[in-house]
């Protein structure tokens, strides 16, 4: 009898973890993959018993399944299987555009988040956003370096080129912890030198209190003799004085925006992010009123 009820207990708890991991995903009205699933869940399991347990639930009308993707609500496959080509051309598009950042100076690592790292584009305002590991002491001489190229020879457009994060490559630790900044960490999509993300997740080990399941690549190469000869030039005619001038004109920057409630930004000496319009708050919000509406 304790059998029983202790496996009708663990039956329960990985449904609703089912169902909240796609409650999630419904703020975006985006369906998931079974291999999606399987890296936002809350709860260890194998790949196979979890397919076995969606299809059980699709049996049940719990979820809706099209082409291998699910959701709670048909809409969502629906934007999701219609935006298959668009994804794969702009991440195309983003594989090309990160060769050209990497070369620049002090980037490090070239990580794309997002909405493309979910395959989550739908037409709707679409922009490439880059998640960048800078050279330690050298987020805001790498930042300079981008933005300038991104104004002159780009006329400051972002939909290829949207900066919104970069970190120093010895401090890679979150300040905040929830569940949108674990998500958005474990959706990243390392476009080269994946060690730093593996690194990154080190650094947040509570990440994995969320999302047990996800996997880190661990392999990478160092940047090249021309780049680093070029960095050491940068570093003797400008050097620290320069990076504190950079930071501090990108204070300037941000103190100047018209701050909305749902802004994010960061100007620290190793982290620099730019959200003017986050949705942190909207879908922890959204994720946090489940229990009320399903």
């Amino acid at each position: 009898m304790t059998t029983d009820l202790l496996q009708i207990s663990s039956s329960k708890q990985l449904r609703e973890s089912i169902r909240d991991t796609l409650w999630y995903f419904e703020f975006f009205n985006h369906g998931l993959s079974l291999t999606e699933i399987h890296r936002y869940l809350r709860e260890k399991m194998d790949l196979n018993s979890l397919e076995s347990e969606l299809k059980q639930a699709v049996s049940r009308k719990e979820i809706f399944e099209v082409d291998g993707y699910y959701a709670l609500c048909e809409k969502s496959l629906e934007i999701r299987i219609q935006n298959k080509a668009r994804n794969k051309k702009w991440l195309g598009i983003a594989k090309r555009m990160s060769r050209l950042i990497q070369s620049f100076p002090f980037v490090r690592a070239v990580y794309i988040s997002g909405s493309l790292s979910k395959q989550g584009l739908t037409g709707e305002d679409d922009d490439i956003d880059y998640f960048l590991i800078t050279a330690h002491n050298r987020v805001w001489t790498a930042k300079f370096f981008l933005m300038v190229f991104k104004k002159v020879f780009l006329l400051n457009s972002k939909k290829y080129f949207c900066i919104n994060l970069l970190r120093d490559e010895n401090h890679l630790a979150f300040e905040r912890h929830n569940i949108y900044i674990a998500t958005e960490a474990v959706s990243v999509l390392p476009l080269n030198h994946p060690e730093y993300l593996a690194q990154l997740f080190k650094e947040n080990s509570w990440i994995q209190d969320y999302f047990p399941n996800a996997h880190i690549e661990k392999s990478g190469k160092s940047p090249t003799r021309i780049k680093r000869a070029l960095e050491h030039f940068l570093d003797l005619f400008l050097g620290a004085g320069f990076e504190k001038w950079c930071q501090a004109l990108f204070e300037r920057h941000v103190q100047n925006q018209k701050q909305g409630p749902n802004a994010h930004f960061e100007t620290s000496e190793y982290s620099s992010a730019y959200f003017p319009d986050s949705i942190e708050t909207r879908i922890l919000n959204h994720y946090q009123s489940k229990a009320s509406l399903l």
